[in-house]
């Protein structure tokens, strides 16, 4: 009778409720890092490239030239790869800055931890709001965040940009239901989100602008009955824009002043490289207990598998909450279909798509659509509150069986030899040997020819005129110096890799920078003297940063006002 009052005071205590499935949630994030390990023994396909992200940032923060532009200088033997011109580093500060004051490894754990705590809290947060319930929001949170397609992502793969985009997902989520459904002047939520998806992931970014577009396809019946809020999608949309200033216009004025490996050579995959066949379709429903043998492979998973089939089990109700479930479960299994070798991704309009390189990052969504599905079947099959306690023990230990039997499954490809180890191998230094822990080599200059160039090239500087003669040639943390000495005109190329915003000086000049035909910082000139060259930016990366400030703080100002100061008549503007 006691544990009955017990459960019956937790179920009308939402704050309890809460505080119970936070503490449950930061138990099992503590399991899921001791059963994989630290970052300082495990080491994912990518890890190697994302540790060079956050190494290079926590340098430039210990220099003071963060926020402004950098180039890796202690990569590709001293040439200098862009990481920052394409990947966003925004979400990776607060632990480069605990790398200054511990280590990579630890700030990297960290990052982790913080993240897929948030990633529940979040998730939670959406739940509640949209399904207006604490138990199937707790749930739900739980069976996203603890997805194993997300574990394999985080682990397996190393693939970290897209393992923390699923922190940010729910928040998209819960912005685009106050455009299409809610309160539709919370529309800076969307916003919000889409901005905080596209500083981690811009991959994840284009997939989520395709569910929107879905869901708006489907849900056109509101944007019908209150026109309106079309402007206040197109208004979260504009506002995303000005937010991410800071990084989409860099990268895009980086991939229209130049080729790169990105579009001359697909290193990673064209159009349906990552389609996979039905045999491991049906792998990755069972991924948590069961896997192919001696191969990373994972998918949905069998927890999320099994809780979608509740639906058979849920009394006969018409409510629209339960029918967006029902869409989102049809929208998953279609997701699930598009991964396969099936659907026509070489075909126009999918082709257009080619640059996401694995299809198989639906599942993404897919975890999404099945835990949200999940969370709110059990919750109408449910209703006692002894039953719901004990599912809610039943989900728990199977979470913490599917993320053991993950990271057993992950650990013995790697003591039995296989490519874990050969990864952990190349945790040294960048050189040619380890391909500079590139990863695909993506935005590398399409005029190099091959990396073997720079290895054989060896730090110098070349020159056409045979009087020519360079002394003295050193660098300064992010700067080349050297001096030259010529009779008459003559071209220079520097040990650099050519990306656009390079300055060169002559005797503190600012000289015309070029491109060599291998690739390489190049520049001209007729007289002798002392030179310096630097990676300084272009006017639109300075610029760009102020228009995401001055954005940021207009929003601010416009959530924190009073309600009344907006002018809102009925919900206008």
């Amino acid at each position: 009778m006691n544990i009955e009052n017990t459960l019956n005071n937790m179920q009308h205590n939402k704050k309890s409720q809460y505080w119970i499935f936070f503490s449950v949630l930061v138990f099992l994030a503590l399991f899921m890092m001791w059963c994989f390990g630290s970052s300082s023994s495990y080491s994912g396909y990518d890890f190697t490239f994302h540790y060079r992200r956050l190494y290079t940032l926590a340098d430039a923060l210990q220099h003071g030239i963060y926020p402004s532009f950098y180039v890796d200088f202690s990569n590709v033997d001293g040439y200098g790869y862009f990481t920052k011109g394409f990947y966003s580093d925004i979400i990776l500060v607060p632990f480069a800055l605990v790398a200054i004051f511990s280590n990579i490894y630890f700030a990297y754990d960290a990052m982790i931890f913080t993240m897929t705590v948030l990633c529940g809290v979040f998730m939670y947060h959406t739940i509640r709001v949209i399904y207006k319930s604490s138990y199937a929001a707790s749930l739900s949170a739980i069976l996203y965040t603890f997805a194993v397609y997300r574990l394999y992502d985080i682990y397996q793969r190393a693939a970290l940009a897209e393992a923390l985009s699923f922190t940010f997902l729910p928040i998209v989520f819960l912005g685009l239901y106050y455009v299409i459904k809610g309160d539709y002047r919370k529309w800076y939520v969307l916003a919000i989100g889409y901005s905080l998806l596209i500083y981690t992931h811009a991959i994840a970014s284009v997939l989520m602008f395709v569910t929107l577009i879905i869901l708006v396809f489907i849900y056109y019946k509101s944007f019908l009955k209150e026109p309106k809020r079309i402007l206040y999608l197109v208004l979260a949309g504009v506002v995303t824009v000005v937010l991410t200033a800071y990084y989409t216009f860099p990268m895009l004025e980086q991939l229209s002043s130049n080729s790169f490996y990105l579009d001359s050579r697909s290193p990673g995959g064209g159009a349906g490289y990552g389609k996979v066949g039905f045999d491991y379709i049906l792998w990755g429903f069972i991924s948590g207990i069961a896997y192919p043998h001696r191969e990373l492979w994972t998918g949905i998973g069998v927890i999320l598998t099994l809780v979608v089939f509740l639906r058979f089990f849920v009394p006969k109700n018409k409510s629209q909450l339960l029918r967006s479930v029902d869409i989102g479960v049809i929208i998953g299994i279609c997701f699930i279909i598009a991964i396969s070798r099936i659907f026509p991704w070489g075909r126009f309009p999918f082709s257009l798509l080619g640059f996401i390189q694995y299809p198989w990052r639906l599942y993404e969504f897919v975890s999404f659509f099945f835990a949200v599905a999940g969370g709110y079947y059990v919750s109408l099959v449910f209703t006692k509150h002894n039953q719901r306690f004990v599912v809610s023990i039943v989900f728990i230990v199977a979470t913490m069986a599917t993320t053991y039997i993950q990271s057993e499954n992950y650990k013995s490809l790697d003591l039995n030899g296989g490519v874990l180890t050969q990864a952990r191998a190349s945790l040294v230094e960048p050189n040619y040997e380890n391909g500079y822990n590139l990863i695909g080599r993506e935005y590398l200059p399409s005029k190099l020819i091959d990396i073997s160039y720079i290895r054989d090239r060896k730090e110098k500087v070349d020159f056409r005129n045979e009087d020519t003669q360079i002394e003295n040639l050193r660098r300064e943390y992010n700067t080349t110096l050297f001096s030259v000495l010529v009779n008459k005109i003559d071209t220079l190329e520097l040990p650099l890799l050519y990306y656009y915003g390079y300055s060169v000086t002559l005797n503190g000049e600012k000289l015309p920078v070029y491109q060599s035909d291998l690739g390489l910082v190049e520049v001209i000139t007729d007289e002798s003297g002392e030179i310096e060259a630097y990676y300084g930016g272009t006017t639109l990366q300075k610029t760009s940063l102020y228009i995401s400030l001055i954005g940021l703080l207009i929003l601010c100002v416009y959530i924190y006002i009073p309600q009344g100061a907006r002018r809102i008549n009925n919900g206008t503007i």
